[in-house]
């Protein structure tokens, strides 16, 4: 009796861990789907969240807005379970006042964090990692940077030692066949027939022809010959690589960091971090415009040298200017965060849908849409 009281005790141990396997297994799916929805307060409400045209963080298409930023707000708000009303600013200036005084519960555009506006208004963990980018003009180098390149190009440098070595030698042997016969043409002095040599050899290859003076032995007529025909395809190399050497130069800025920018006239849109930075990072007082089309605009007009101000929003409109050139690399690192007034209620549940959109994947599959 013992023996079979054990075994159903056993029994009931088995069926029920075979209960909660089966209760993990198809309640966990469910978990996860349900664990999108954050508990928080603010579930129901409608927020009032500021925003401004920002392509392409933020497109405004007939009323109607698109772009990373509101994507990205969207799924925030979603897990949240908040009903969005935006309203539209004219400049992020605008924007941060409106958050300090209340008349927006958050605001999302492409805005950077730093440390002043940290004094007035508090920020949710970065959710995206911008910098700060520079457009300048194809060929800014100017004439003299251009030739100093050219000089100093070893692909230039080297077939033009080659054509005055054999400028100088072919100078000798026409000077050593010709100065005994009597001409004043190449005199016998060497002090005096070199120099008439040295005119005679460098005007032949350039004008591909001997008439500037007369030559009259058998052996410096082939010596001519042989001089034309390998000068002149020496001279056409040379010509060739300076050209090349120089239109890579034409092609190509030389300013491409911070430090490029002492002394040029830079400028970037009025009342952003990037007029701080320049000021702050590089001892620059930019030039400052309403738009950052306004401030391209300029540069393409040869108003001013350069531009900086975020990345994303800067390389995607200077896809307009086939003339102007993006540099690659960042000058500084500049992250964007959701503002909210400080001391907000909003900013743990904003901040725990930041943290998980950024680990569950979605961050991902936004930055994969907008940005390739």
């Amino acid at each position: 009796m013992l023996s079979l009281q054990r075994l159903q005790r056993s029994l009931r141990g088995v069926l029920g861990l075979a209960c909660l396997i089966l209760l993990f297994t198809f309640a966990a799916p469910a978990s996860a789907q349900n664990g999108d929805r954050i508990a928080s307060d603010v579930e129901g409400q409608t927020l009032v969240v500021a925003t401004k045209p920002l392509p392409p963080m933020v497109f405004v298409d007939d009323a109607a807005l698109r772009g990373f930023s509101i994507d990205y707000w969207n799924e925030v708000s979603e897990r949240l379970g908040t009903e969005t009303q935006w309203v539209e600013y004219e400049t992020v200036a605008e924007i941060i006042d409106a958050v300090e005084a209340g008349d927006a519960d958050v605001a999302i555009a492409g805005i950077s964090i730093t440390r002043d506006r940290e004094a007035r208004i508090d920020f949710s963990q970065p959710y995206y990692s911008s910098g700060f980018q520079l457009v300048t003009r194809q060929g800014d180098s100017g004439t003299f940077r251009a030739l100093l390149s050219l000089i100093g190009s070893g692909t230039f440098l080297v077939p033009l030692l080659i054509l005055v070595a054999l400028i100088l030698v072919v100078s000798h042997l026409v000077w050593l066949v010709e100065r005994h016969h009597g001409s004043d043409d190449f005199p016998q002095s060497y002090r005096e027939g070199l120099p008439e040599a040295l005119w005679w050899s460098t005007v032949s290859v350039i004008t591909g022809g001997e008439a500037v003076k007369n030559i009259n032995r058998g052996l410096s007529r082939v010596i001519a010959i042989f001089w034309m025909l390998v000068g002149l395809f020496l001279l056409a190399f040379v010509t060739a690589r300076a050209t090349s050497v120089l239109t890579v130069s034409e092609l190509q800025s030389d300013i491409s960091t911070l430090e490029d920018l002492g002394g040029r006239s830079v400028g970037t849109v009025q009342e952003t971090s990037s007029v701080t930075f320049l000021d702050q990072e590089g001892g620059i007082t930019a030039r400052e415009y309403a738009t950052i089309n306004d401030a391209l605009n300029a540069l393409n007009n040869e108003e001013i040298d350069a531009v900086v101000f975020d990345a994303p929003v800067i390389s995607y409109a200077a896809l307009d200017y086939p003339d102007l050139r993006v540099v690659d690399a960042l000058l500084s690192r500049d992250p964007y965060g959701i503002a909210v007034p400080q001391r907000s209620d909003l900013l743990e549940p904003v901040n725990t849908a930041v943290i998980s959109i950024g680990r569950d994947g979605t961050l991902d599959e936004l930055l994969e849409e907008w940005f390739g």
